[in-house]
């Protein structure tokens, strides 16, 4: 018990309750993190209950890791019989472990985006659907949406009006459903809407699982969605040992499902709600705080109550208008530098911007000032093309009634076997009803006879991969299929300096197959294989952030939540940008753009900047922008718009007359494409472009570990030529 002296009050009580319904609203860097920690420990070592009885969900699964390490680290638990993860990953687990009950095996596949994409496309060619008239990313949108309120294709008219859009709209979700079922394969929607749907449906599933999870805790309830609202709800029902922990004035995630209805009603939908709240801050000081406090009062949707801090500063928020967003990225570039020059770390650096669009001006300003720079929700390493081809061939292998895994590999590297061959396979599948595997086993009458032995050559390959797959560690099968398929070989043996990095990528993809084996959990019955697949298929931006190189991290404020720096730059506050335009009308919007201001805010340790511009480009063509709205909710007195001496950073310097740049031929260069370098913290790398000839050229890098970087030349050195 003398752990609890580590706690405030509120925490004690958040830890010390565990018998019904129990709603922590845990303000920004409020300590809810180290609540559920400690209140998993006291639930464990001092209420002595099972761990197999206990369910954590996370928001992340970089936060559920970090649960487990912690849990580890500071009291010694072993948290092996810990069902810990995000709503995604503990219900993928379930449908595995109930697939008898559902119209799928347990090793279905999962569609991320570009797998459902390629799905859509080939649904609108099968019904004839022009594009134009029912945009890819809207009906995507409308049907993620569906399954996320747990309508079904078939229940799609009760609850919306039967037009010809409604119509088409449903003949898309039924074929799309179809085409899932076909292919052994769920999209992530699906792990929920299944999962709930058979708790709803079937009573003694549900019980098996309420039995077994006698104290639920939810972590950032307020992003929870209808069917996360439900599962939880069927799986609570009879015990009512439910601890949500969330913020209503952080709920930002509106756009894909999030109902922040779940958060406020609560006290309604449980009897004999404990509350708690927890208003003291641990992150920012006094004069951040009073900014951002004053900033979310004037939402409506919220429960009443105000962040307090026993940190104290002089530095308040700092308000400064710049010319333009090439002026407004250059003042964060210069700011950084003098803040690195003096000893901080770019890790403790970040910069937030309402839209992905407005980064561009941000990474070019970092490159002019030498700032090595990561932005969040770039492209994800597992959906890079090198990768995703591995992947197919590792999902086709499990799950042979994969079709869109089947034609990314079918011709992959080019073996002569084109889209004809392809569908006459296809269609021999369906007559015989025979799995895509098997086909491939067959001698298939349409086809000629050397186009008939490259596809049985194919399918002697795969057989071969298939028997290692259930034998091996994935990291010895994964070598195995790159090098039958000679993949090294074949991009380092090519011109094109994107084969190069790709080559590289395969390497750092083997290595992330050896730290998953290495730190492998066996979870009942389940393949290595399949376990590894999941980990892959439930990556986000947020799991792929690499913290352990230095950099300034730039992402949008929705990428933000969880994250805390000491220095946060908030960039493009003007109307139309935040609050975005699609707002304006809708007060429920407006207040969710409020609360994502308020999130980025309350990021910072020790300073903010906010920032706006004079002028900004819209469709090409530069328009006088307005201030935010938010920004004229924040009392004058709480933030500082004395800008001078920064302004003065950024006053018009004399330019320097252009000079004529002479051709530089490749030979001239001290640094050259293709030669091998090294730096300090990223290791070995490969020149991909050269800009300028002597030692301080700019450097375009590739390195063993994944990283594409530009660098100056000063800070690497040359290897063997």
């Amino acid at each position: 018990m003398d752990f609890l002296n580590d706690l405030n009050p509120q925490q004690r009580k958040v830890v010390t309750t565990t018998e019904g319904p129990v709603l922590v609203l845990a303000g920004a860097g409020s300590g809810k993190t180290r609540s559920i920690i400690y209140r998993t420990a006291y639930l464990l070592n001092t209420a002595r209950v099972n761990p197999n009885n206990i369910l954590i969900v996370t928001f992340t699964n970089k936060a559920a890791q970090e649960l487990k390490k912690r849990l580890h680290r500071s009291f010694h638990i072993a948290t092996y019989s810990l069902w810990v993860g995000t709503f995604h990953s503990i219900c993928m687990r379930i449908l595995r472990e109930e697939y008898e009950h559902l119209p799928f095996t347990k090793d279905f596949s999962i569609f991320d985006d570009l797998d459902q994409k390629a799905t859509f496309k080939m649904i609108y060619k099968k019904l004839e659907i022009d594009s134009k008239n029912f945009p890819l990313r809207k009906i995507t949108t409308i049907i993620s949406n569906q399954k996320n309120s747990l309508v079904s294709p078939q229940d799609f008219f009760k609850f919306n009006e039967e037009n010809f859009f409604t119509k088409t709209t449903y003949k898309i979700y039924l074929e799309y459903q179809k085409f899932l079922l076909k292919n052994n394969a769920l999209d992530f929607d699906d792990l929920l809407m299944y999962t709930a749907i058979m708790f709803h449906d079937n009573n003694s599933i549900r019980k098996k699982y309420a039995d077994r999870f006698k104290y639920v805790m939810i972590d950032e309830y307020q992003d929870t969605n209808y069917a996360q609202f439900k599962l939880i709800n069927l799986i609570a029902m009879d015990h009512q040992n439910l601890c949500v922990v969330g913020d209503d004035d952080q709920a930002i995630y509106s756009w894909r499902g999030a109902n922040i209805s779940n958060i406020l009603n609560f006290e309604k939908d449980y009897k004999n709600v404990y509350t708690v709240k927890m208003e003291q801050n641990y992150r920012s000081p006094k004069s951040i705080l009073s900014a951002a406090n004053c900033l979310i009062k004037n939402n409506s949707e919220r429960y009443a109550k105000e962040l307090w801090t026993d940190i104290r500063s002089a530095e308040r928020p700092k308000l400064l208008k710049l010319d333009d967003e090439h002026q407004e990225a250059k003042f964060a570039a210069e700011m950084i530098a003098q803040l690195h020059s003096r000893g901080t770390s770019l890790n403790n650096c970040l910069i937030l911007y309402r839209t992905n669009a407005q980064s561009r001006v941000f990474e070019n300003a970092f490159y002019q000032a030498k700032l090595t720079y990561q932005i969040v929700g770039g492209v994800n390493f597992y959906q890079r093309k090198e990768i995703k081809d591995i992947v197919a061939y590792l999902r086709f292998l499990i799950n042979p009634n994969d079709e869109v895994s089947f034609s990314r590999i079918i011709n992959f590297p080019p073996r002569k076997i084109g889209k004809v061959t392809l569908k006459k396979i296809e269609n021999y599948t369906h007559k015989n009803q025979l799995t895509l595997f098997d086909a491939l086993q067959h001698d298939i009458p349409s086809l000629n006879k050397k186009t008939s032995q490259r596809v049985k050559d194919f399918g002697k390959l795969l057989f071969k991969w298939q028997r290692s797959a259930y034998k091996v560690e994935i990291t010895s099968l994964i070598k195995e299929i790159i090098d039958d398929l000679e993949l090294i070989s074949l991009y380092d043996s090519s011109n094109d300096p994107k084969d190069i990095a790709r080559s590289e990528n395969l390497k750092e993809f083997v290595t992330a197959s050896k730290e998953f084996t290495d730190n492998f959990e066996q979870e009942t019955d389940t393949p290595m294989i399949t376990s590894f697949l999941q980990s892959i298929s439930l990556q986000t931006d947020m799991d792929n952030l690499d913290e352990e190189i230095e950099s300034v991290k730039l992402m949008t404020m929705h990428n933000a939540k969880g994250l805390e720096f000491d220095h946060v730059f908030i960039a493009g506050l003007e109307d139309g940008l935040l609050p975005h335009s699609r707002s304006f009308d809708n007060e429920h919007q407006l207040e969710e753009e409020r609360r994502l201001l308020y999130v980025a805010i309350t990021r910072a340790r020790k300073t903010v900047h906010l920032t706006y511009t004079r002028m900004r480009p819209v469709f090409g063509s530069k328009s006088l922008s307005i201030p935010s709205r938010f920004l004229m909710e924040i009392d004058d007195d709480l933030i500082d718009t004395e800008n001078n001496r920064y302004y003065d950073l950024m006053a018009p310097r004399p330019q320097k007359k252009k000079k004529n740049r002479s051709v530089v031929t490749e030979n001239q260069k001290f640094f050259r494409i293709g030669q091998i370098v090294s730096h300090s913290k990223f290791g070995n790398g490969v020149i991909l472009n050269v800009d300028g000839k002597g030692k301080a050229a700019k450097l375009s890098v590739s390195f063993s570990g994944g990283q594409l970087k530009k660098i100056i030349g000063t800070y690497v050195t040359r290897g063997n030529e």
